[in-house]
């Protein structure tokens, strides 16, 4: 719907890599990995300012530098040589991070005397708050004292080194092939990494509210990095990491839920990992909706809905596409996006070029499955956050004029009051003119195709699109013009208490229906199920007050719509849209009928 340009930029990966990247967003920022490839950050300056640069570990604060020692000996009185090292590292309150230690500061004193000192002393660095002072015990350096100054004196009596404090180590476990992590998240602060090719069972975490940042000190404190692996049955692949109340890792194998224990985050000192099921997941990403995870099983076709269960005080999952099997049998989901606002779905595309939507209300408990389709073949799809709204995008790859073409198209909105604007064609064109016009324009990329065009609140099927225009019947203000689709819906077979037994053991009809229905136009209305019978479609009508002439004013309101018997063995009601026209249906209301055996 309408035209948009693209922005272009250079990228590290290949078309090849696209489906093995995953990616975790905060703010402007977005960090991507895959498992071939260096992990990446994509910065978003402005607009049209974009930059991917390849991730490299460890504080942006350097480490201070001239760091010297020097000894004051006023006392000689039964001096006993010993010789001392020091180490210097600079904090930074303001991004929370402490340097790698310094050089080693050497100096030869005796500080059991009375009145010697050493003084450490250091060159400043920019952006460090203050320095932190570390001591060498048996080659272990451990913390003395801090400073805002730029020189510290360590002297009698003699200041015992806090081996359990010291300086930051520099890490880093992605080096070289074979080490890129290739599934990521955010969770508590810290950005978590799984599954390289030397370690697909392996979990890494950065430094608490550090996400380039790996060092860790021995022995380690609750905010430097860590890292673990997952044990299973069986050959276990991290394919996941979603954040929830735990860190769910959904493997290969099973589904573990890691947390500190005890309501306590996690920490190199304190992860717990527990198994939550043996059913695991493919490497599709998860979806993560307010408490609930979405998974792909990794074997099989279905979907699965992970949440936590206070009955067994941990998490369950059950099979989401249960109702609808048959949407799985010989098709797989290949990429999904969820799209919250104006409605809470799902979105997915398969392997089959089908694109499906699940409506999922978990507050009413309420969930199922609709299939789309299109003048075309459905390859990808995502939602973009847009003034308020989720905007659902796919990339659509169709035949035009002979040559395979692919087009980036965004879904219309609610139209909300005034149907007028309503879209409702495929890789549609919405122009506004004024003064209206016949002939619209701007459909190059639908030449030589039929396509159909609402406009003002009317219909025109059937038009032909020459020199990148068509010709309507009538001037238009507002129009969409597009490729047509049909929208719809079929009632399971009735199933009521019947004479002999249920209406599954009777013949069967529908003799009216009521179908309560918010600004909807162009609607018909059948029963079907019986084999080898057309059936005969009656229109809601449209006009119930509105003299001819004026355009039908629609709102939410109940049609009375009588309708010609077909018996069958599994009557069935189908509502139906064949114009590029609004239909949201709320309700229907049955009168059947029901025969002897």
């Amino acid at each position: 719907m309408g035209v948009a340009r693209a922005y272009r930029f250079n990228t590290p990966y290949n078309a090849e890599d696209l489906a093995g990247l995953q990616f975790a967003q905060t703010a402007n920022v977005m960090y991507f990995v895959h498992i071939n490839r260096p992990e990446q950050r994509l910065t978003r300056a402005a607009h049209t300012s974009w930059s991917f640069t390849q991730v490299t570990y460890g504080p942006t604060i350097t480490a201070p530098v001239s760091v010297g020692a020097a000894a004051t000996t006023p006392n000689t009185t039964g001096y006993v040589a010993a010789g001392y090292q020091y180490v210097v590292t600079a904090i930074s309150d303001d991004v929370g991070q402490e340097s790698r230690a310094s050089a080693i500061a050497n100096v030869t004193n005796d500080l059991t005397l009375d009145g010697n000192y050493n003084t450490v002393s250091w060159s400043a660095v920019a952006g460090a708050s203050r320095y932190a002072v570390y001591k060498g015990n048996n080659g272990v350096f451990g913390f003395i004292g801090g400073t805002e100054g730029l020189s510290f004196r360590d002297g009698t009596p003699v200041i015992t080194a806090d081996l359990s404090d010291t300086p930051p180590k520099g890490t880093n476990y992605f080096v070289g092939a074979g080490n890129y992590p290739s599934t990521i998240t955010f969770h508590e602060q810290r950005k978590i990494l799984g599954r390289t090719l030397n370690k697909p069972n392996g979990i890494w975490g950065t430094q608490s509210g550090d996400f380039e940042n790996l060092d860790s000190s021995r022995p380690a404190k609750d905010d430097d990095s860590f890292a673990f692996a997952l044990l299973g049955r069986r050959a276990n692949s991290i394919s996941q990491l979603v954040s929830s109340s735990s860190l769910l890792a959904l493997t290969t194998d099973a589904i573990f839920a890691v947390s500190g224990g005890s309501d306590k985050a996690l920490a190199p000192s304190a992860f717990i990992p527990k198994k939550q099921g043996n059913r695991g997941a493919s490497r599709l990403p998860a979806i993560e909706i307010d408490e609930t995870v979405f998974f792909q099983p990794n074997q099989g076709s279905s979907v699965r809905a992970l949440g936590f269960s206070f009955n067994v005080d941990g998490f369950q999952s059950n099979n989401v596409a249960i109702f609808s099997p048959h949407l799985f049998e010989a098709d797989t989901i290949v990429s999904w996006a969820y799209q919250n606002e104006p409605y809470s779905c799902i979105w997915c595309v398969t392997a089959g070029g089908l694109l499906y939507c699940f409506t999922w209300e978990k507050e009413q408990d309420v969930w199922g499955w609709t299939v789309c389709e299109t003048d075309g073949f459905f390859e990808d799809v995502a939602v973009i956050t847009e003034s308020g709204f989720d905007r659902v995008y796919v990339i659509t790859r169709r035949v035009i004029g002979g040559a395979t073409q692919r087009f980036y198209e965004r879904m219309a909105l609610p139209h909300g009051d005034d149907y007028t604007s309503a879209c409702h064609v495929d890789c549609a064109v919405t122009q506004v003119y004024d003064p209206p016009q016949r002939v619209v324009t701007g459909l190059d990329h639908l030449e030589g195709r039929v396509v159909s065009a609402f406009y003002d609140g009317y219909a025109e099927a059937g038009l032909v699109v020459s020199g990148g225009a068509v010709t309507l019947q009538a001037e238009a203000s507002i129009v969409s013009v597009g490729l047509p689709y049909e929208a719809v819906i079929e009632t399971l077979p009735l199933t009521l208490a019947g004479q002999g037994g249920t209406a599954h053991v009777n013949r069967q009809t529908i003799g009216q229906v009521t179908v309560r229905a918010l600004d909807t136009k162009g609607v018909e209305v059948a029963v079907t199920g019986a084999p080898g019978v057309t059936p005969t479609y009656e229109p809601l009508p449209e006009r119930l007050e509105q003299p001819m002439g004026v355009l039908p004013v629609i709102a939410a309101r109940d049609y009375d719509v009588p309708l010609p018997s077909s018996w069958s063995d599994g009557a069935t009601l189908t509502i139906r849209q064949t114009q590029p026209m609004p239909m949201h249906i709320t309700g229907l209301f049955l009168s059947p009928e029901i025969g002897d055996e």
